[in-house]
């Protein structure tokens, strides 16, 4: 199988139907960061033209990957334009970090 990193970013008030939308999907995991940047909408009454959104990392097997962005697009659709955004990458090699006792490290993939 072929692992796939999806990453989105998104206003930061549609994290809890992200979360809950991921999990009747059977996301195997995610993680939500809040970032700050501009895009496709710059907030020009602010000094710095930046805004606020979350961005979410969720590392999925190659056949989730429709179901989770399909997801991520029913809770952000949106009219405005900065809505956020959804990528997918290939993920060259993926690592447990933990190591059953008695295992090598080799064998923690």
């Amino acid at each position: 199988m072929s692992t796939r990193c999806v990453i989105a970013i998104v206003p930061s008030e549609l994290l809890e139907r992200l979360e809950k939308r991921l999990a009747a999907v059977h996301a195997p995991g995610m993680t939500a960061t809040k970032v700050k940047g501009y895009g496709e909408y710059r907030n020009f009454y602010s000094s710095d033209l930046t805004t606020v959104h979350t961005k979410i990392e969720i590392f999925a097997e190659e056949t989730d990957v429709e179901a989770i962005t399909n997801a991520i697009v029913e809770v952000g659709r949106s009219t405005v334009p900065g809505a956020g955004i959804v990528a997918v990458v290939p993920v060259e090699k993926f690592l447990h970090l933990h190591v059953s006792p008695g295992a090598s490290v080799d064998t923690a993939e």
